[in-house]
């Protein structure tokens, strides 16, 4: 019994996935389809794409409330290069990119020098992106996007609901996972978020490694505004505004503490699933949009209460351990 509970704790994102799909199945005929799952990921890959990058910042110890409005001003600015300039499609995605990657950096650059958290620095540059953005675009839509560029999150592959989005999404994800299992690096960004004083001691450079995570965490999402501005075949100022709140839920149901240092990106995966699973779930079944809001708010307090109740046991169970070598 013990080995299933703590199975259960270890793999909590994957089990709660299973329980959802279980009972959306009893109450809609069309959930558990093919076509409904790919469509599922379709939607999704995005932001499990943007995922990789914050789950890395959030392994380090830091937090980052940036992404949603940085997504929107990287896909302004991509749309505004292929409608308004003669840059070919290929270049524009590259320079969205490392926009993006800049931005990144920038976080970083601001969280060294004035020496905050990470959190309050993308709070600030958030509300700056927001503003910058509405301001080029003047609140308005760009669209009259090129059907080159469209293919990037709509086109298909093997399957009339498989796009090349969700492929992306896949090979990401694989890549991040062995990143994170395999490599130095990943081991470094443990160690950041494990104890970073300890880090620093052991002789990691713990500002380049700050830096190289944000420049990754920015690769990220700029490849998730490209496919996004590409699927909708639209870009606004808001057109990503919220996806940091659906972002930093499934990392947490993840199982990825708000203190760093440990971590899954399959389970990250899981974490943000979950949260397209209830949005398709709930609306399949006829429930107003507004109720996923609810569980999407209820879910986060949850994760976070039982986040809080593991360090607390953890730390309770290192002072009892130290008590007994005392003794």
């Amino acid at each position: 019994m013990s080995k299933v509970i703590d199975f259960c704790r270890r793999n909590l994102a994957w089990v709660l996935l299973f329980v959802i799909c279980v009972v959306f199945t009893f109450t809609s005929n069309n959930f558990l389809t093919l076509s409904n799952l790919l469509n599922i990921l379709n939607q999704n890959a995005y932001i499990i794409i943007c995922t990789y990058g914050i789950a890395l910042i959030m392994m380090s110890g830091g937090l980052d409330m940036a992404v949603g409005y940085q997504m929107s001003i990287c896909g302004v600015l991509c749309a505004m290069m292929l409608t308004g300039t003669g840059i070919p499609m290929p270049l524009v995605v590259i320079i969205t990119i490392v926009v993006s990657v800049g931005f990144g950096a920038l976080g970083t650059l601001l969280e060294q020098l004035l020496q905050l958290p990470r959190i309050f620095v993308s709070i600030g540059l958030s509300t700056v992106y927001q503003g910058v953005a509405y301001v080029i675009t003047n609140s308005k839509t760009i669209s009259g996007l090129p059907d080159s560029f469209k293919v990037i999150g709509q086109g298909t592959v093997l399957h009339p609901s498989l796009t090349y989005a969700t492929i992306l999404m896949v090979i990401g994800g694989i890549v991040m996972s062995f990143v994170m299992d395999r490599t130095y690096f990943g081991r470094y960004v443990f160690a950041l978020g494990g104890n970073e004083a300890a880090a620093r001691l052991a002789g990691i450079n713990v500002k380049r490694m700050k830096y190289a995570i944000g420049c990754v965490a920015g690769f990220f999402c700029g490849i998730g505004a490209v496919i996004l501005t590409s699927r909708v075949g639209a870009a606004a100022a808001g057109t990503a505004a919220g996806t940091e709140i659906t972002v930093l839920t499934g990392v947490l149901v993840g199982g990825v503490s708000v203190r760093g240092g440990d971590g899954k990106i399959a389970n990250c995966i899981a974490g943000v699933l979950i949260m397209g699973l209830l949005a398709n779930g709930m609306q399949l079944a006829g429930l107003n949009t507004y109720y996923q809001y609810v569980a999407k708010g209820a879910i986060m307090l949850l994760v976070m209460w039982f986040d809080a109740f593991q360090i607390k046991r953890r730390a309770i169970a290192a002072n009892k351990r130290k008590e007994e070598r005392a003794a």
